[in-house]
């Protein structure tokens, strides 16, 4: 005999393992080192756009900020408070080498990443609504504030 199912209970988040989660996160750093790879200085993009829809689904399913310090833990990276994390930032510091992106950038890019999630169309890629407004640097100046500036009026560097 079938139950009914309870609304509540339909309405849970999709399962998503600590393999999952390694496993995205191998994924990540697989196109990254294509990035580094490809002399086409678009090819970041393609990087960007992978962290882009990875964080974008975990803010959907509403655990962003539980994932990315799951993926700071499992990468060993012990220098974060967790009520500071930003997402985009976290697994872009997961998924490259400090000597290949440093804080500056990776600050810059999940910058240009926030005022994406916030401002661009489902419809658009994310490499066609950077370039339209200018690129990482332009949307990475845009006035999407991040989660630690609207809780405590500072930036974090993670």
């Amino acid at each position: 005999m079938l139950k009914s199912l309870n609304t509540a209970s339909s309405c849970q988040s999709i399962p998503y393992s600590t393999e999952a989660l390694k496993w995205d996160l191998r994924r990540l750093r697989d196109a990254w080192r294509g990035c580094r790879k490809n002399a086409d200085r678009d090819s970041v993009y393609d990087y960007l756009t992978a962290v882009f829809e990875l964080v974008a689904w975990w803010t959907a399913d509403g655990r962003a900020n539980r994932r990315a310090c799951k993926a700071l833990r499992l990468n060993k990276i012990d220098e974060f408070s967790p009520d500071h994390v930003e997402p985009f930032a976290a697994v872009i510091r997961c998924t490259t080498k400090p000597e290949h992106v440093d804080a500056k950038t990776r600050s810059k890019w999940a910058r240009a990443l926030r005022y994406a999630l916030a401002k661009k169309s489902h419809a658009e890629g994310l490499k066609w609504f950077m370039k339209r407004l200018g690129g990482i640097n332009a949307c990475a100046s845009g006035s999407v504030p991040s989660p630690q500036t609207k809780r405590r009026g500072i930036n974090s560097r993670l």
